[in-house]
């Protein structure tokens, strides 16, 4: 469907209202609190079982962000990157990778440097509109609420990985 999509190396991904709902709940404590998808993660995971690095690139600053990637096996994470086309351009140099060989997953207006750049761009369904056009695909499903991993079925169904996870969940059976 996209054969952009076959050389994908690298999924980066804006953290809030793309991984998360958007929310940001400050604790009486000052400690935040946010809502992940536990299928993004899933997807996440199922990518970087089948070669696909991932990167988190947020213009916040948060030690949830810091958990989630941790817990995830996530080793790419740039935070507080206002400008972050200087965060990507630094991250390609040190994972030796071509534009073409990246795919961005976004949801507001910081985001558009990376998607003009990237060879697979997304945005999420509650991206805002500019973003959306910009976009190569637009999600079903809105950030926070399954958009990672519906990314990451896109990706890994074009790289003919997505029948060997079935197989391997299904016991070898067909789905």
């Amino acid at each position: 469907m996209f054969p952009a999509l076959g050389k994908i190396k690298l999924v980066i991904f804006d953290i809030d209202g793309t991984l998360t709902d958007g929310r940001i709940v400050i604790n009486s404590d000052g400690t935040e609190t946010r809502f992940f998808n536990v299928q993004d993660g899933t997807g996440i995971k199922f990518l970087m079982r089948n070669g696909v690095e991932i990167a988190f690139i947020t213009a916040r600053d948060s030690r949830v962000v810091e958990h989630r990637a941790r817990e995830l096996g996530v080793k790419h994470v740039i935070q507080g990157a206002l400008k972050k086309i200087d965060a990507y351009n630094t991250l390609l140099e040190k994972v030796a990778l071509k534009d073409e060989e990246v795919c961005v997953v976004a949801d507001d207006l910081l985001e558009l440097p990376l998607m003009s750049r990237a060879g697979f761009s997304v945005a999420v369904a509650n991206a805002v509109q500019e973003v959306k056009d910009a976009a190569d695909y637009v999600t079903t499903l809105p950030g926070g609420m399954g958009a990672g991993r519906e990314v990451a079925e896109l990706i890994l169904k074009a790289q003919d990985k997505w029948a060997d996870i079935i197989r391997n969940y299904s016991g070898g059976k067909k789905i």
